[in-house]
């Protein structure tokens, strides 16, 4: 990566996410690049000579899962394989098989309490720290360190929005602001997903419930919203036109079933917040195929893998955050200890 073009993005990733980097910070020389290509190199040889099939516990989409897949395939030659779940099924799911001792998963792709759950599996020595695991991606100062949460590292920040079903809501009708969401012709027509499947659908309505308070959400629960276990399942009973909207959505969701015709279209409201996909690294001596969990890291963290893992309409690669919403709020680890509080105001 040319560190003129990623130094010059500082400024704006600085506001984004609320840190500070310099070049100086960055480290990035001719000695790191010859290195991390030396280790690239290492790496996809011994990712080659692992027998087994890697495996990655994933919180995206099945359509995300499989196209990331199939490119490394493709690039590499070594075939991986997804299991799905939302992220509070993946994390009980990890931590059961890390007390049995028994690790299905190599690598895992979760939202939602990522950062902790991570330093958390590094005490237990479940987890290996991504910034100690040697990914060529990062030594050569390609990825974007503004990104390196240590334990763990992001490699998707997808703002949440509003998905409609383009039959049944048009125009003006179409939610654009909060308050919008209490019009009379929404009753009965909003969907919801459980925000106790993912921490990370905290994120989303903790700011709203800040600006508005909770005599909006009173208002907001006399629309009779629909409730779903999820977000995919309330994303496809929107395209089986089962309401005229559902929140909150990712683009991947969305494009999950609008892929296979259903008539939906997305909307940015005013405030939001977003998932911030991190991947996590099952501890080397724990792992059946350590190198090729490592491979993959690093394929999603160079602009080129990270470009594929991305690739939905409204998807946004974390080496170009300029389209992020003006109102924009990076989730905060604080907001996990508001699920009871998101829960009751959303009548779940």
């Amino acid at each position: 990566m040319n560190t003129t073009m990623f130094v010059s993005r500082l400024p704006s990733l600085n506001k984004v996410l609320g840190v500070g980097l310099t070049a100086v910070t960055l480290g990035i020389g001719a000695a790191s690049l010859a290195h991390a290509q030396s280790d690239l190199d290492a790496l996809i040889k011994a990712a080659k000579a692992e027998p087994g099939t890697m495996t990655a516990y994933s919180a995206a989409t099945e359509n995300v899962a499989k196209r990331t897949a199939d490119a490394f395939q493709a690039k590499y030659g070594i075939r991986t394989q997804y299991s799905r779940f939302n992220s509070a099924q993946l994390m009980q799911r990890y931590a059961s098989e890390g007390q049995a001792g028994t690790f299905a998963a190599d690598i895992l792709f979760l939202a939602g309490g990522a950062q902790v759950f991570a330093e958390d599996g590094i005490k237990k020595g479940w987890v290996e720290s991504v910034s100690d695991a040697g990914i060529p991606a990062m030594r050569s100062g390609e990825y974007p360190q503004a990104f390196n949460r240590g334990a763990s590292a992001i490699v998707q920040v997808a703002p949440w929005m509003i998905a409609y079903n383009t039959e049944k809501l048009k125009g003006a009708d179409v939610p654009k602001d909060w308050p919008d969401l209490l019009k009379p012709h929404l009753k009965g027509q909003i969907l919801l997903a459980n925000p106790g499947a993912s921490s990370a659908y905290l994120d989303f309505w903790a700011p709203a419930i800040d600006k508005y308070g909770v005599d909006f959400f009173k208002k907001f629960l006399e629309q009779n919203p629909r409730q779903y276990p999820g977000g995919v399942p309330a994303v496809q009973a929107l395209g089986a036109g089962e309401g005229m909207l559902t929140l909150p959505v990712v683009p991947a969701q969305v494009e999950a079933t609008r892929g296979k015709g259903a008539p939906l279209a997305t909307q940015v409201l005013d405030l939001t917040s977003g998932v911030e996909m991190q991947v996590i690294l099952t501890a080397r001596a724990k792992s059946k195929n350590p190198a090729t969990a490592r491979l993959m890291a690093h394929y999603v963290m160079t602009r080129e893998g990270n470009a594929v893992y991305n690739d939905d309409p409204g998807g946004l690669t974390i080496f170009d955050t300029s389209k992020l919403p003006k109102l924009y709020q990076p989730p905060k680890p604080a907001t996990a200890a508001r699920a009871a509080e998101v829960a009751k105001l959303l009548g779940f």
